[in-house]
């Protein structure tokens, strides 16, 4: 579904920088016992026969455990001790009078590890034996892949962002996005994120929803691909984040980070061509401070934590103006002559055409002014845990977790009061049981939580708020600028049109500054934001080991997830105005409810004074031929908050069950087989509920959107040829479901329409000469728009296909790893993803009628059993529309099946912190090609998981198909940290994080008469190759030494792209804009808009023509796009980050 005008692109705004890589890849050695607690198991032998020794008493302990947990060996020597904290445990072995400790064993968040020992019943009584070999680092019980990520890691290696989910892109097949980092050839918002094990999940998108900062976290668990049965509602990664807990001893920290602009580089410029403002964004500073500590209630039995951390941040946008110029001749040479300003018959070049720097491409400018606008934000992180053991078999936690924030921006491209300003709060609350019952060989693991998030925004300026947001195309800075005031007299007076005898410099030229490539904003605020949206959830889980045929543990449980979403569907002013001054055009765009179609029943004996407009639309039943119209009654909601129709609710229910059996057949063997089952019920907006469709005729319920029977096997196995859990051979087969994120609910099941005018300019009033053409305002109360300009989007509601099912992937992993010397480990794996179905919206009718449904397919034996309903039907009304809709869900199957397969080679190489040294490094060489990136439209900026543009016109699906924004062949990452032990004088740690990936794929857009710019693949997708092969250095250098008993001071500096390349993130695609003009440095154009050269080549473009405003093909050629293929977005720049932390 189309609704580009009403949401924030998140991509190209071109005043951010994207950070340079954003992971580091290695297969984890997880096998998941909780989302927050790890395990110890292995086996007990003597050391000269080998025999199992039964009977051997087990205890882990650690600072990171309030209590010690037990175990005693089966009769084959086997032990487990399982719900153990994240952090390094004593193990220690009892035997009779034997005592064996074995230190330095790391235990993660999910993860097995194994500890076997050989004890020699022939050692002497009392004697306690310390052992120095490390465990092993392999988990082969596990066909997980992915990373944890410990508090070491997150102090030492420099990585930019100071919360989780800047570390995200430790893990194998990872790379950033606009809204976050994906996964395995997955996009961002298919991720699922927890924190405490509590689903935190953004409810609208998909995106992060509580991003806590990094030293309240101990560990973070990565899972990108092989997870077992526990784990769903995801198809890219699942993320595990566990915050530190008090412990028998108090211990915290105060520290603080700050992020200077004096040590940021300066931001290397992306000028946008033919237009008469850039802007360049810098960090002037980001800083934080704050304090945690933990420690005792009651010793052994209750804990506390509390952690609060204040952040601020300030980013500076300079503002350059400029103009071009007439004044130069290209030279035989290839290169331009000197500038003289007069006319070649007087000796100068000045020929009326704006110069063009032929190594470029760029027209040439004159820098008029520099002008700098801040944006400046807040945060505060806040959390609160407790922590209580009735038993050490019986405990609990209740965490309480708050981030309230907010940010004030001015607007870069019109006066600075046309920016906005924003608050939010996130707040988590959970509480958790575990208790251990029969010799620990069950427990249960009860889990609720609560996570809401709120969100709101409004104008900088307060006497704009109750006016429409009006976006100026296609004009003139030196109109713009004097009119409205929000340009300095430099820039007033450079950008002047005087002609000949004038102060004008360039008196020949039309234009000295053109908006061509860059809108000009002012008015109101637009689009009002008043979000809330919350998740009620519930998790019981309960894990029985048992001895037959071996050792299993079976694991089954349940959950339930009730999601909420409060929202707006307001615009400031009760309408968006789009003013294409040059061609003498204004769109306007309102929220509109319908009652009917003229004529229809619902229309008949309305009383509701409401409904007192009229809206008509294209007739598409007969696909444009006739150029009939539809009318409709309808209302113009207001820009009123609270008023009828402005205020959406909605609802969405989650459960599933999993089973699974992890069969250790020998100790060197193991089959891990699970099977999961998930619902999902999407509802109505409230306001719809036990209504009848005043659209469609049907009779609406409570749900929207059934999708049951998602049966999702699972299956691995794994082989250890050393019999000592230091090397593993694995295979997994997993099924995956996609869960539909809450923008679906806003929109298609909260009866969403848009209803665009589109007028000549002269039915809008006397022009005004702030604009130079009429103010789009006054056609805000014109009843008919010029030649019929008129559409509605969803004017004929939204429908279910019938039969559709649920959208879901597949993946293969296999490969090996060996812990070739002690603390490292190699590894190589293969991964495959493939998409099996997809959920999008679709339409066949000219985006009159939009369908929920999966795009390529429908059902036969449903197409039967509406042929059936029609056959048994004598109403000729309801017939008509029966027939309507078999017709339309027919034409589902005209639309290519989305695709999207990832194939990964990953070669991994881990050294675990020992002898002062850590080191993880990896190569992925991965392919991600075809026509669905995801639940992101990286290619228009659209972010509308499963109700994208995407599959919305059959027209627009040619040339799709190929290498997809995610696709990035190579990708090498690097981390290491080394500490220098200088005794009583501290120590130094040297960091490094090293970057270098491919570049993403590029190609050649053009606009869509219905749905706007960057919409038409008028070329195959990645023909015209890829951005650039970038690579980036960070640096982390830290310095601490004690200064007190169990006190220690700690200051550091972490750089950032060290050598300052500002590599190219991204370029303009759009190689046909929306609106071209009649001529370089003209003020007056037309509308273009082209359809897909199937399977065409760049030199074919210059043969494509425009199509009108019914799809139809003209005589007119596309104009190229001025910006095409010039870089519109680089990595950030050089920049470092001070840090100071004193540890007690």
């Amino acid at each position: 579904m189309n609704n580009k005008l009403i949401i924030a692109s998140i991509f190209a705004s071109g005043l951010g920088a994207t950070s340079l890589g954003l992971s580091l890849l290695a297969p984890t050695i997880a096998h998941a016992q909780s989302q927050t607690t790890g395990a110890v198991t292995g086996t007990v032998t003597d050391s000269k026969t080998g025999e199992k020794l039964a009977g051997v008493t087990v205890i882990c302990t650690s600072p990171s455990l309030a209590q010690a947990q037990t175990a005693i060996t089966d009769e084959n020597g086997q032990y487990k001790i399982t719900d153990l904290p994240p952090g390094d445990y004593l193990v220690t072995f009892y035997y009779a009078d034997i005592t064996l400790e074995r230190g330095g064993v790391n235990v993660g968040i999910g993860r097995v590890t194994p500890v076997f020992q050989k004890l020699n019943q022939a050692q002497a009584g009392g004697e306690v034996v310390k052992i120095t070999d490390t465990a092993p680092t392999i988990d082969p019980t596990s066909t997980t892949q992915g990373i944890t990520i410990d508090k070491n890691y997150i102090k030492n290696i420099p990585f930019p962002g100071r919360t989780f989910e800047d570390t995200l892109g430790a893990a194998a097949g990872s790379q950033g996005d606009a809204l976050g980092v994906s996964f395995s050839g997955s996009s961002s918002l298919e991720n699922q994120y927890f924190v405490d094990g509590v689903n935190t999940t953004g409810l609208t998108f998909g995106t992060v929803g509580s991003p806590v900062i990094n030293e309240f976290i101990e560990e973070i668990e990565v899972i990108t691909g092989g997870y077992n049965a526990e784990y769903g509602r995801a198809t890219g990664g699942v993320v595990n984040v566990v915050t530190k807990s008090g412990s028998n001893e108090f211990k915290g920290s105060v520290f603080g980070t700050y992020q200077p602009g004096q040590l940021t580089a300066a931001a290397e410029g992306t000028p946008s061509n033919a237009s008469s403002i850039d802007a360049t964004a810098d960090l002037a500073y980001a800083a934080d401070f704050g304090f945690e500590l933990g420690g005792p209630i009651i010793k052994d039995k209750l804990w506390f934590y509390v952690g609060f951390a204040p952040q601020f941040g300030r980013v500076d946008i300079t503002r350059e103006t400029k103009r071009q110029t007439d004044c130069r001749r290209l030279e035989e040479t290839g290169n331009l002559s000197a500038c003289d300003a007069r006319l070649p018959s007087q000796g100068g070049f000045a020929d009326g055409t704006a110069d063009t720097d032929p190594a470029t491409g760029f027209y040439v400018t004159d820098t008029l002014d520099t002008e700098v606008r801040s944006s400046v934000s807040q945060g505060y992180n806040m959390l609160g845990k407790i922590n209580f053991a009735a038993t050490p078999e019986n405990q609990g936690q209740v965490t309480i977790q708050a981030l309230p924030g907010s940010r004030e921006s001015p607007g870069i491209y019109g006066p600075a009061s046309s920016g906005g300003k924003a608050s939010s709060l996130t707040t988590d609350v959970s509480a958790k049981w575990t208790s251990k019952f029969n010799d620990n060989k069950t427990e249960v693991e009860a889990v609720i939580g609560w996570h809401r998030e709120t969100f709101s925004d409004e104008g900088l300026d307060p006497s704009q708020a109750n006016k429409p947001l009006q976006v100026l195309y296609d004009g003139s800075l030196g109109v713009w600028g004097p009119g409205f005031g929000a340009e300095s007299a430099r820039t007033n007076n450079g950008c002047f049109d005087g002609g000949p005898g004038s102060s004008d410099p360039y008196p020949f030229l039309p234009n000295n500054c053109p908006m061509d490539t860059t809108p000009y904003v002012i008015g109101g605020p637009g689009s009002i934001t008043d979000e809330t949206q919350q998740r009620r959830s519930a998790k019981l889980a309960i894990t029985q080991r048992i001895k037959a045929g071996g050792s299993h543990e079976i694991k089954a449980g349940i959950d339930a997830e009730d999601n909420t979403s409060e929202t707006n569907r307001l615009y400031s002013g009760g309408a968006f105005i789009q003013n294409y001054v040059g061609q003498d055009t204004v769109r306007i765009t309102r929220w509109a409810q319908l009652l009917g179609e003229v004529g229809s029943p619902a229309v008949m004996g309305n009383n509701d004074l409401r409904f007192d407009n009229m809206c008509s639309t294209p007739d598409t039943g007969d696909g444009g031929v006739m150029g009939g119209n539809r009318m409709f009654v309808c209302d113009w909601t207001s820009g009123v908050e609270g008023s009828p129709g402005t205020r959406v609710t909605g609802n969405t229910f989650n459960w599933s069950a999993y089973l699974r059996d992890s069969w250790q057949i020998q100790p060197n063997l193991t089959l891990n087989a699970g099977l999961r089952y998930e619902e999902q019920r999407l509802r109505y907006a409230n306001f719809l509920q036990n209504t009848v469709d005043p659209l469609t005729s049907q009779q609406l319920g409570k749900n929207a959107l059934v999708m049951d029977q998602m049966w999702a096997p699972r299956v691995g196995l794994l082989y250890d040829w050393t019999k000592e859990g230091r090397s593993k051979v694995y295979a997994h087969w997993g099924r995956f479901y996609e869960s539909i994120p809450m923008r679906i609910n806003d929109r298609s099941f909260g009866g969403e329409v848009n209803f665009t005018q589109t007028f000549s300019s002269s039915q809008c009033g006397m022009t005004d000469p702030r604009i130079g053409n009429t103010n789009g305002e006054g056609c805000l109360n014109t009843d008919m728009a010029a030649g019929g300009g008129e559409q509605l989007i969803g004017a004929s509601g939204v429908l279910i296909a019938p039969g559709i099912k649920p959208q879901y992937l597949d993946e293969v992993i296999g490969g090996f790893e060996y812990e070739i010397l002690d603390d490292m480990k190699i590894g190589i794996s293969y991964q495959n993803r493939r998409m099996g179905r997809v959920i999008e919206d679709v339409s066949t009718d000219g985006a009159d009628t939009y369908i929920i449904a999966n795009p390529g397919e429908w059902s036969s034996d449903e197409e039967e059993k509406l042929m059936d309903r029609i056959e048994r039907t004598d109403d000729p009304i309801e017939k008509g529309r029966l027939n309507r809709q078999l017709t339309m869900f027919k034409g589902i199957r005209v639309f290519d099946k989305p695709s999207r397969d990832y194939n990964a080679l990953q070669f991994t190489m881990t050294r675990r912190f020992s002898k002062k040294l850590y080191v993880q490094g990896s190569y992925t060489f991965s392919k991600t090609t075809g026509n669905y990136p995801g639940l992101i439209s990286y290619d228009n900026g659209q972010v509308d998981p499963n109700i994208s543009s995407q599959y919305d016109l059959i027209e627009l699906l040619s040339n799709r198909v190929g290498p997809l924004p995610q696709d990035r062949p190579h990708y090498i990452k690097l981390d290491g940290y080394y500490t220098f032990d200088f005794k009583k004088k501290g120590e130094a740690t040297i960091g490094i994080r090293l970057r270098a990936l491919s570049g993403v794929p590029t190609n050649a857009l053009a606009g869509h008469y219905l749905y706007g710019s960057n919409e038409s693949f008028l070329l195959p997708r990645g023909q015209l190759g890829r951005t650039d092969f970038d690579h980036g250095l960070g640096v982390h250098l830290g310095y601490g030494k004690p200064i007190g008993k169990n006190m220690k001071l700690e200051v550091y500096l972490d750089m950032f792209n060290v050598y300052n390349r500002q590599g190219e993130a991204g370029i303009d695609d759009n190689y046909a804009p929306q609106f071209k003009l009649s001529a370089p440095n003209s003020t007056s154009g037309s509308e273009q808009n082209a359809n897909p050269v199937s399977g065409g080549t760049y030199e074919d473009l210059i043969w494509v023509k425009t199509i009108d405003s019914r799809g139809n093909e003209t005589g007119v050629p596309i104009g190229k796009n001025p910006n095409f293929r010039n870089t519109n977005s680089r990595y950030a720049p050089a920049n470092a980050r001070l840090g100071l932390r004193l540890t007690f």
